[in-house]
Formats: C-alpha cells, structure tokens, sequence
C-alpha cells in the first residue's frame, strides 16, 4: 500500500476554464496522428492518454472523464469527416478506451491503492478488451482480424518488392526481404492479440506514469512513480508456465501461449526498464542524456537484457541489491 499522503488532497489550484477543452483537444491531436502519418502515428495512441491523466491527477476522476467525452467528440468528428459513419463510431469508441482505462486507474489511486497495482490493472483492462475484440470478430461474418491483417500484408508485399526492384536491390537482398515480409506475415497472423497486447502494456505504461510526471507535484502523481513499479512473482510464474507450454504443447494450444507471451514479454519490459531508471535517475541529472538511454535499452538485443532484469527481480530485488552495493563502496 501506498502511504496515507496520497489520500489526503492537497488545496486544489484554481481551474482555468480552458484546462479541460486544451487537456481534450491535445488528447485528440495525438491520437489524430494515426490518420495523418503512416505507421509512426501509432505512437500518438498512447499519448493521447497522457492529459487525461494528467487532467485526473489535477482535478479529479469525474473532470477527467469529461475531458475523454470531449476527446471523444472530437476524434468523432474529424473521422467523420474523412470517412463514413461506422469508421468514426469505431474511432470514438477507441480513443474512448484509450483514455477512460488508465484514467480509471488514477480513481483507485485517489482512493489508496498500490501504483503498480493500478498500472497492472490497466494492462488486465486493455488485455481483456481487446480478447473480447477478437473473440467477437472471430464469431461474426466477416474475415477475423487476424486474417484481416495478413490480407494487409498480401497487399503490402507486392509494392514493398516492388520498390526495391526500382532501387536496383540485388536478388539476394530482395529474396531476403520477401523471406522477411512472409515471415511477418505469419507472425501477425497467428499472434495479432499478443502483438496488439504488448503495444497497450507499454501504452499503458507510457499513459499511467506519463501522465502523473506531467501532474506532479500533487499526491496521488508523486506516488505514480515509474521507477518505483513493482512486478509480482505471480507473474513471473505465468511467464514460465507459458513458455514451456509453448515449447510443449501443439496446435491452438501453442498459439493461445505465444499469444501471452508477448504481453508479458512487455510487461517485464517495463519492470527492466523503470530499475534502470532507478538508478539513472541518481547517476544522470540530465532528462536528455537519461531519454537516449531508454531508447537505447529498447534496441536488440539490449531489450532482452532488460526484460531479464524485470523477470528476476521478484527474487534478486536488483534495487535493494544495487543500494547496498553502493552503500558499501
């Protein structure tokens, strides 16, 4: 549990009344990048939670959660805009999910719960939406969206070989490169839900305590600190479990394993990299020089150190460790 300051409010500064419109309107914004740039726009969908949150912190869970029926509004409107009614219903439900999940989260924080307890909970939210999707567009008519996305990829292949047979590639590289997009293909695939359920893992993570930093100083956003984020063993448990039924066992069984490897591949992510921010935040006072070392742990195979750090430190405590290593030095 948290301490009891987080429970106490501290006065609340006077509201301006643009701070709920401005909190929507950039929430908007960044999630609008998905329709303005391909492919890197995704990395607005998470941070299009982040003045939400940052509003929930502030003013409390209920201004908050108008700020996301504005947002709501807006994306609703600009997809309504540049294409039809059903795909703008679709849009406003998701940006919905977007910022209503880890929003939620800060209410149970309001209220004295763990931060890590609520950055879990908000994984476990997204997670199980998004199974719900999926087990809905399996049972309906259409295609399901696994196949959905390896029909992207038949149509992708095609322009991508293309392009490089009018850059001059040589066989090689091409043949390398399809060997590549097939493979991907097949990945997608089979593991779309466990590919989409570690994109809201660090989503949420980016939302939850990116959104308090940008709150801070208050209670409840000085208590959601990333470096403080805590994995239990239980999940550590699940890991292992999954990764030998996936080495193990055939078929859809060995697929519904990948599938949760891959969340919680992410989640132990996180948890190596907010240790590594435990100390950089003592090494480096530099917010810059401590940014480019994030990035750099998220490279190959860098990451896999890193979410061995988190996988471990339910045992080892690699924070407890690495503090008194430093006391006796």
């Amino acid at each position: 549990m948290i301490s009891t300051d987080v429970a106490t409010e501290a006065p609340p500064r006077p509201m301006s009344r643009f701070e709920i419109p401005m909190a929507a309107l950039l929430a908007a914004t960044c999630f609008a990048a998905v329709f303005v740039v391909p492919l890197f726009g995704v990395l607005g969908v998470p941070l299009a939670a982040v003045p939400i949150v940052r509003l929930a912190h502030r003013r409390g869970f209920l201004t908050a959660l108008l700020g996301c029926a504005i947002t709501s509004a807006i994306v609703f409107g600009l997809a309504a805009a540049t294409g039809g009614i059903g795909s703008a219903v679709a849009m406003a439900f998701a940006v919905a999910g977007v910022t209503i999940v880890p929003t939620a989260s800060v209410g149970f924080l309001r209220a004295g719960a763990e931060p890590s307890r609520c950055y879990l909970g908000i994984c476990l939210a997204g997670c199980a939406f998004l199974a719900a999707a999926f087990g809905a567009a399996a049972r309906g008519p259409g295609p399901s969206l696994s196949d959905e996305a390896a029909t992207a990829f038949d149509r992708m292949t095609p322009s991508v070989m293309e392009s490089y047979s009018r850059s001059g590639a040589d066989k090689d590289t091409a043949a390398r490169v399809r060997a590549l997009l097939t493979d991907a293909r097949e990945l997608t695939r089979r593991y779309l839900w466990g590919i989409f359920g570690a994109f809201w893992v660090i989503g949420a993570a980016i939302a939850f305590y990116g959104g308090a930093a940008s709150a801070r100083p208050g209670p409840t956003a000085d208590a959601a600190r990333f470096e403080g984020l805590r994995v239990p063993a239980a999940a550590a448990g699940i890991f292992v479990a999954s990764g030998a039924a996936f080495g193990l066992l055939p078929g859809e069984a060995r697929r519904a394993a990948g599938n949760l490897l891959f969340p919680l591949s992410a989640l132990f992510f996180v948890a190596g990299l907010s240790i590594i921010c435990h100390f950089l935040r003592r090494w480096f006072r530099a917010r810059l020089l401590r940014a480019g070392l994030y990035v750099l742990a998220s490279y190959f195979p860098i990451h896999v150190g890193v979410a061995l750090l988190g996988l471990f430190d339910w045992y080892v405590d690699f924070r407890r460790m690495g503090e008194g290593a430093m006391e006796k030095s």
